[in-house]
């Protein structure tokens, strides 16, 4: 493709070393697609003749469906995917394919390619952040309690409901970040050249209108030059997967021995090969692997960027690895996720023993004091000293008589002890985003509206957003 200023090719470990196409094969289907809307806009304009156009196109169809049926091109040496395409069309069809390059630059091919990518990814990340948050949402349990902590510490009872629906919230907030990205990666740069814009007269709009961009680039320097979008989409895998850390961490504390609040099911974990009593939750510990290696993707790629001076420069090849790696973390752990959490046991009465543990109560002592006229500085003072008495006597809070609570403070009275279960304490955070099974049900039915809206969405931008044959499919 470069050939004609060198007397000689290149080393074959430098070839070894700067070809890409082993990973960025992977881009064969945004690659022919955008060269289609291409070609048919040169033909349109009048740069190539309708024939040499309209040969383009078909051979351009005939090939996606060939590299469909066979699962993607294989690899026969070619530089790039760019190159292989339109070495396949110049052998197939003679100079209508040695046309195609015509007022185009590799530099704003990959950009379209990669935009088209990221797009797609994008809507295919949503959806399985839908379906994750689905499966969360239907074992939510709206009665069920459950322990809260800060810093690991016993806090407040919750409801398991409320906690999944924590879980929920954070990929919610993910699932935005895919519409953030999708509408960054919505530039087409197709028109842009090498870095100059090209001396044709092509119709740019034409070409994105083809390809379902809602607007071209602005500058021509820029859209060749601009991985933000790529960026975007490497930072929303790591916020992904640190959220899914997080949870992770969660279930391998509750899978311990000393919580036993759940259970993976023997298909989601593994043994040991010479301890034959572990149960180890292999795939939660895994995740929070990922995360780390998520992160270091993204760091490595934000590195890499702002060293190069624009507009170009080889290190962004390294764009393809970073976005297929981070693809290849993010899909399959939305998954893994989503089976292994779908057959997960709650140990229901291990946790609401679990949700009173460490005085979790003892705020309601506070609150009942404020309730009788105190300050609250004040009602926290005596709750403190309640919680020691009943340290000293090795019992829990309900098990301290009338007489230990009065000796404390005279407005302790008997009934204070009917709010130190887990199940008045969850009752009474009756608020809106609060733990109250009343609320949690609410939320529950807020949150399946909202996925079926978010389903409908990605519906709609997969339709509208991108063309056909890139679509996720069903």
């Amino acid at each position: 493709m470069w050939g004609g200023r060198f007397e000689s090719g290149p080393a074959d470990a430098a070839r070894a070393f700067t070809r890409s196409f082993p990973w960025d094969r992977r881009l064969y289907r945004e690659d022919i697609v955008a060269s289609r809307a291409h070609a048919a806009m040169l033909g349109a304009r009048g740069i190539i003749d309708a024939s040499d156009a309209e040969a383009l196109t078909g051979g351009l169809d005939r090939l996606l469906q060939e590299l469909d049926e066979a699962g993607g091109p294989v690899d026969a040496g070619d530089e790039d995917i760019h190159s292989y395409v339109e070495r396949v069309l110049i052998e197939r069809l003679g100079d209508p394919g040695r046309r195609l390059h015509t007022a185009r630059s590799r530099n704003d091919q990959v950009a379209t390619d990669m935009r088209l990518y990221v797009k797609g990814l994008t809507l295919r990340i949503g959806r399985a952040l839908a379906d994750l948050m689905a499966a969360l949402v239907e074992r939510a349990e709206p009665d069920t309690v459950a322990p809260g902590f800060t810093h690991l510490q016993s806090g407040q009872p919750v409801t398991q409901g409320h906690y999944l629906l924590a879980i929920h919230e954070m990929l919610s907030r993910d699932l935005d970040g895919c519409y953030q990205v999708f509408a960054l990666a919505d530039v087409c740069p197709l028109g842009s050249g090498a870095l100059a814009g090209v001396p044709y007269d092509i119709d740019r709009e034409q070409a994105a209108h083809a390809l379902h961009f809602s607007q071209i680039s602005r500058n021509s320097m820029d859209a060749v030059a601009d991985r933000d979008y790529l960026l975007g989409l490497l930072n929303l895998g790591v916020g992904i997967l640190l959220h899914l850390s997080r949870w992770a961490e969660d279930l391998v504390i509750w899978a311990s021995p000393g919580y036993a609040m759940v259970e993976f099911d023997d298909a989601y974990a593994t043994g040991s090969s010479i301890m034959p009593q572990k149960k180890n939750p292999d795939i939660a510990e895994l995740v929070r692997g990922r995360a780390g290696t998520a992160l270091g993707i993204a760091s490595g790629m934000a590195a890499t960027v702002k060293g190069v001076p624009l507009t170009y420069g080889l290190d962004l090849q390294e764009d393809k690895q970073a976005l297929f790696r981070m693809e290849d973390l993010v899909l399959p752990t939305l998954e893994i996720m989503r089976e292994a959490f779908a057959t997960i046991r709650f140990d229901r009465e291990r946790m609401a023993q679990m949700a009173t543990a460490g005085y979790a109560t003892a705020t309601e002592i506070a609150d009942y004091l404020v309730e009788q006229g105190a300050p609250f500085r004040e009602a926290h003072e005596i709750a403190g000293r309640v919680v020691s008495a009943a340290i000293a006597a090795g019992v829990e809070l309900v098990a301290l008589t009338d007489h230990e609570l009065q000796a404390i403070d005279g407005r302790l009275c008997p009934e204070l002890r009917e709010r130190l279960t887990a199940g008045s304490s969850v009752a009474r955070r009756d608020v809106p985003g609060g733990t109250a099974p009343r609320r949690v049900s609410l939320a529950i039915d807020d949150a399946r509206r909202r996925i079926e809206l978010e389903r409908g969405r990605l519906r709609e931008l997969a339709a509208s957003g991108l063309p056909v044959a890139l679509a996720p499919r069903d």
